[in-house]
């Protein structure tokens, strides 16, 4: 299993003993930004195009001046659109995407902004392992190999699948996983490979993904859905919301709660900060 470290010093701001996961407010997208105990930034997707002066913004807020890693979990607008303002206003040091196949002019942007700036790019493999320092690690149980092939999506199928460890805290990500995804993922990885308390719901929670098997092996307690407000998608299904619902997740939605962070001080256990609510709870 091969250890890709991201070998920088912590930036001098960065809280000692701290993991903290934002899910950013940008509409109908997703993007994620992980702030490891040692300082390191992954930022995970980057919403839709209209969303980038948005997510700069909120980078910003965040106070980060540099990404130490860039994961693009599939090439579809909603997830890689916001990518190219970051990437051309930012320092990046690394970018990591699943390799599957696109002819998106938008993706084709995306890599010439990456060339141009001088950063490194590398293919997603599963069983790679990310050390994000101060015993973070982040493992890629996704994409599929081979291919997953004849799904609904076939890019969507293909996502970059992540699993975020520290100490006794654990998160999942799940780009816009299918349910063909979910079942490769319980077949290859098995159910104690998926556990965890903190899950970025797949595709928007759409009623395909989140199937009642994949739930109850992650046994999230609780579950982001990235989402716009008034979408044309129908985003959250009632599908999705009741089997999540069924196995006793918290349920926060950024077109309700705005940006939401969860993080963890010392390991202690997670931590809920939506923006709209002003109130942190367990």
């Amino acid at each position: 299993m091969a250890l890709l470290a991201l070998t920088i010093a912590p930036p001098p701001s960065a809280r000692a003993a701290e993991l903290a996961v934002t899910f950013f407010d940008i509409g109908q997208g997703d993007s994620a930004l992980i702030v490891s105990p040692t300082g390191k930034r992954v930022l995970i997707d980057g919403g839709p195009p209209e969303a980038g002066e948005r997510l700069l913004a909120a980078l910003a807020a965040h106070r980060v001046e540099l990404i130490d890693l860039v994961i693009l979990t599939h090439p579809h607008a909603d997830h890689l659109g916001g990518l190219k303002k970051v990437v051309g206003a930012l320092p990046v040091r690394m970018f990591l995407d699943s390799g599957y196949s696109s002819t998106s002019p938008m993706y084709a942007g995306l890599l010439s902004v990456l060339s141009a700036r001088g950063v490194a790019v590398k293919q997603a493999a599963a069983g790679r392992q990310i050390d994000l320092g101060g015993g973070a690690l982040l493992t890629l149980l996704g994409p599929p190999a081979p291919w997953l092939t004849n799904t609904r999506s076939d890019v969507n199928a293909n996502s970059v699948v992540a699993r975020l460890t520290w100490q006794s805290r654990t998160a999942l990500f799940t780009g816009d996983s299918e349910p063909e995804t979910e079942r490769w993922l319980l077949s290859e990885r098995g159910a104690g490979a998926l556990r965890a308390e903190l899950l970025k719901v797949a595709h928007h929670g759409g009623r395909f993904s989140s199937t009642a098997a994949f739930l109850q092996a992650v046994a999230p307690r609780i579950a982001v859905i990235s989402v716009g407000a008034g979408n044309d998608y129908g985003h959250p299904t009632p599908e999705a919301l009741t089997r999540l619902a069924a196995i006793g997740a918290r349920v926060l939605r950024t077109d309700l709660s705005g940006e939401v962070t969860v993080r963890s001080r010392d390991g202690q256990p997670w931590t809920v900060q939506p923006a709209r609510s002003g109130s942190s709870a367990q």
